[in-house]
């Protein structure tokens, strides 16, 4: 009995050290885990960008560079540069397309007033560009929206096309033109500008749908009799020509002083600017409307407008 219980503790014995072996068995190494890669901190993002305050900012620099350039070329002077080198001047005519083919300046291009929006990238910025219209007050609406979307070499002819006519000077008819036929040769060169050239082709688009917002003296004397707010009127001819004789109820700002007055108009009533001949309050409507305000230029301006209607005058 003894030597049978002997033989099976000695079967389990050496059961047992086969599977233990005799003595540790080394562990198999694992694999390390590679460690997490470090966290690659994310680029900040762009702050948005203020289109309001782009839009004014640009505003107040087009009205403070207006105390040393007017943004307007004479007839002879133009003629002079044409004469010295045609290659150094594009000109711009915005009048209707029949007037055009009609009679233009030679070399002009060619398009609608309302279409300038889709030719921006068309316009150079390396020559002096000169836009004609019939008197000047469109094309004042025109080069000031220019102007804010980064062409600073844009001017209007002083006059239109009739102030090149009365200066003697020639028209030719060779057929339409079309700006939109040359080649791109601009774009803007910051979202900054993006903004501004985006500004300024719903300007564009909103003279399709709204018209050339220029007012008739009796029109707005006729408003004016009938709602004395129906339209908030700035003069902005010097303080001199203020003083001797201004519409009943307007007020006064200097051209150049608009930039800081831009905050105290009224976003939701509809504003007149009047000056001497409309060419420079066809600018400032420009500037306006880019901005969005309901802004209009009074047909002729003090002096061929309102004056020589007969219409009365407050000093």
């Amino acid at each position: 009995m003894k030597r049978n219980m002997f033989l099976v503790f000695t079967v389990v014995l050496l059961s047992v050290l086969a599977l233990t072996g005799c003595g540790k068995k080394e562990a198999t190494p694992t694999a390390t885990a590679p460690a997490p890669a470090a966290a690659v901190a994310a680029a900040p993002a762009e702050p948005a960008i203020d289109k309001d305050a782009v839009l004014t900012a640009a505003a107040k620099e087009y009205f403070a560079q207006i105390a040393t350039n007017n943004n307007i070329m004479s007839a002879t002077d133009l003629k002079d540069m044409l004469d010295d080198n045609p290659q150094a001047v594009m000109i711009l005519d915005i009048r209707a397309a029949a007037d055009f083919e009609a009679g233009h300046i030679d070399g002009a291009v060619h398009s609608n007033w309302a279409d300038l929006g889709d030719v921006l990238t068309k316009i150079p910025t390396n020559r002096q560009v000169v836009v004609a219209c019939y008197s000047g007050q469109t094309a004042g609406q025109a080069i000031a929206a220019l102007r804010l979307a980064g062409f600073s070499n844009v001017k209007s002819l002083a006059g239109g096309m009739g102030g090149w006519s009365g200066a003697g000077l020639d028209v030719t008819a060779t057929g339409a033109n079309p700006l939109a036929s040359k080649n791109d040769v601009s774009k803007p060169r910051n979202a900054e500008q993006e903004v501004l050239w985006e500004a300024a082709k719903a300007n564009f688009a909103s003279v399709g749908k709204d018209g050339n917002k220029i007012i008739s003296s009796q029109d707005l004397y006729d408003a004016l009799e009938t709602n004395p707010r129906a339209f908030n009127v700035i003069d902005i001819r010097g303080k001199s020509d203020w003083d001797a004789g201004h519409i009943v109820g307007s007020t006064h700002v200097a051209w150049a002083q608009m930039g800081n007055a831009l905050d105290t108009l009224p976003k939701n009533g509809r504003i007149v600017i009047a000056c001497f001949s409309g060419q420079t309050a066809g600018q400032t409507v420009g500037v306006l409307r880019t901005l969005g305000y309901d802004a209009y230029s009074l047909a002729g301006g003090m002096n061929n407008g309102w004056g020589p209607s007969g219409l009365p005058l407050e000093k």
